[in-house]
């Protein structure tokens, strides 16, 4: 509508959260016509989230031993990343809904993220 709100807000964080985690810029040349950034998250979400992370990110996650164990058939770390990520597009897209209606509050955001950073720490713990 134009007009300046909390629910913009959220909005604008859900694009600067896809943005970080695919690479992709809602002006990038391969969003066009009806095809946007969260539009093509929401395609791939939740089966296909790792097609489109960046790859500045899944080179970080190899080197700090995320995709990486000391069993080659434990791949439990990999599943446990996958999961923190479909998370963090989950969050991205509740964010960007069409309608403001459809977004959550920051505060639920703060939360959400902290949750997500809890169950990754947890995980990293146990692998």
């Amino acid at each position: 509508m134009g007009k300046a709100s909390r629910k913009s807000d959220v909005f604008s964080f859900g694009i600067m959260l896809l943005e970080v985690f695919t690479g992709k810029k809602p002006t990038d040349t391969m969003f066009v016509g009806e095809l946007s950034l969260r539009q093509w998250v929401r395609q791939a979400f939740p089966s296909m989230v790792s097609s489109i992370i960046d790859g500045n990110l899944q080179q970080d996650e190899t080197i700090h031993g995320f995709h990486q164990t000391s069993n080659p058939s434990d791949v439990s770390p990999r599943i446990s990343s996958e999961s923190t990520l479909r998370s963090i597009f989950e969050l991205g897209l509740v964010c960007t809904s069409e309608t403001p209606d459809e977004r959550i509050t920051m505060t639920d955001v703060v939360a959400k993220l902290k949750k997500i950073k809890d169950d990754f720490m947890h995980e990293s713990s146990s692998a």
